[in-house]
């Protein structure tokens, strides 16, 4: 799990591959404000725009992905991502092959990151994620998932 502004992605050798399409994106998405909804780009890597409400942690669930790590970058507003390695979560439902998410129990409070505009927070296959948690109360947010293929 990595968690840092955009800006910064240049300093970690696994997304350096990927720098120029994300910032590209991020950039046209900020000048032509882009509606929600799946953009394929280069490298078997696409991004999905989303603009939804914050949710409390009561009932969510942690989840991870075998097939991509998710690159989830803030445009606006500010949320939780708890995380977790998944070697200490029980799964509650798996969805693959058909669907590349794996449920599980909801964790521990251990580690959450906060991101905020301009942040990234980066997840492993190893990493159980639960993004979308309020940081200070329910608030609009918009974000953009960048789905990076996982190297065999």
């Amino acid at each position: 799990m990595i968690a840092d502004y955009a800006d910064n992605m240049y300093l970690y050798d696994e997304l350096r591959e990927y720098e120029e399409i994300v910032l590209e994106f991020i950039k046209r998405q900020a000048e032509e404000k882009l509606p929600e909804g799946r953009y394929d780009l280069e490298k078997g890597v696409f991004a999905l725009v989303q603009i939804y409400n914050t949710k409390y942690k009561e009932g969510a669930q942690m989840e991870s992905h075998r097939k991509y790590c998710d690159l989830q970058y803030i445009a606006e507003g500010t949320e939780k991502i708890y995380w977790e390695s998944i070697r200490n979560l029980a799964v509650t439902d798996d969805k693959t092959p058909e669907a590349d998410i794996i449920f599980y129990e909801c964790g521990t409070d251990k580690g959450y990151t906060l991101l905020q505009k301009g942040m990234f927070g980066y997840y492993t296959p190893k990493d159980g994620h639960m993004p979308c948690i309020e940081a200070n109360g329910i608030q609009k947010m918009k974000k953009i998932v960048f789905k990076i293929p996982v190297r065999a």
